[in-house]
């Protein structure tokens, strides 16, 4: 039987933006649901959210999902990111979301916007998420003050982090294991973020309780991401090879970068049917 496969085009940054967020994307919608944007005791039409963080515009996309199906139009939504190119990408995402007729996009303002210094006054949005954002903040209570501050009374904050990083020990490390055996073992990416607090779910509300924040909640998501063994292995072996760059002598990473995704790539088809990593993130 013949088969098809829809090819991605899109240039190879951008690829791996739009990977990253098949990642990413259920824990944004997870973290919406449990928010108040739906909630009938909230003045739904004056809603003003700030996406802190946005990468490619990811929660954007769910966030607009879930208020055209109750029939809310914010007020004012912020895709905000510090990063140029997520910036870019963002943009590039609400350029096509409108050409394909979505006109919830109209009204998202693309902005660049420092975790740790917000560019805005004191109690201007009633709603400001950070969709796997915090934990690269180097000074997280920084951003949480800052996040405190923008938000109006009785404002809701979301964040999101990982609680663990699943494919790490599950294909990372048996493929170089496998297919590069004279690479030195590589340590998990997780500490390699700036405040590592933000995977110990008991740890987390002493840091929102420090900031300000009350009613603090932590729950625990788990899913499995739906990516093709090509996206998949070109989205993570950008993460391993930024680690690799790290922990690898100059002559080993010169020698086996250019291999990592291949390596990944085998793995992950010769482990799994169809390619696909069948394993369960942890937020």
């Amino acid at each position: 039987m013949a088969s098809s496969q829809v090819l991605n085009t899109a240039p190879a940054d951008r690829r791996v933006v739009l990977t990253n967020e098949k990642v990413t994307g259920p824990v944004a919608a997870e973290m919406l649901r449990l928010s108040t944007l739906v909630d009938t005791s909230v003045h739904r039409q004056s809603l003003e959210i700030l996406d802190n963080a946005t990468g490619g515009g990811i929660l954007v996309s769910e966030l607009l999902k879930l208020v055209s199906q109750h029939s809310i139009q914010p007020k004012r939504i912020i895709a905000g990111d510090l990063d140029d190119k997520m910036l870019q990408a963002a943009a590039q995402q609400k350029t096509d979301c409108i050409a394909a007729g979505e006109t919830g996009w109209q009204n998202v303002e693309i902005a660049k916007v420092d975790h740790q210094s917000l560019p805005y006054l004191r109690e201007s949005f009633t709603h400001l998420f950070s969709n796997m954002g915090i934990f690269f903040c180097a000074d997280d209570h920084k951003a949480l003050t800052e996040a405190y501050r923008v938000l109006k009374h009785s404002g809701q904050a979301g964040f999101s982090s990982w609680k663990s990083i699943a494919w790490w020990p599950e294909v990372a490390q048996p493929a170089l294991k496998a297919y590069l055996p004279d690479t030195p073992e590589l340590p998990s990416p997780s500490g390699m973020f700036p405040v590592r607090v933000w995977s110990d779910p008991e740890a987390i509300p002493g840091k929102l309780d420090a900031a300000g924040f009350v009613d603090v909640k932590v729950s625990e998501y788990t899913f499995t991401p739906v990516a093709e063994a090509e996206e998949f292995a070109e989205a993570t072996g950008v993460l391993v090879n930024i680690v690799a760059k790290r922990f690898w002598a100059e002559e080993v990473y010169k020698k086996y970068a250019g291999e990592v995704e291949p390596a990944l790539l085998r793995y992950l088809k010769e482990h799994y049917e169809d390619g696909r990593w069948t394993g369960r993130k942890a937020s």
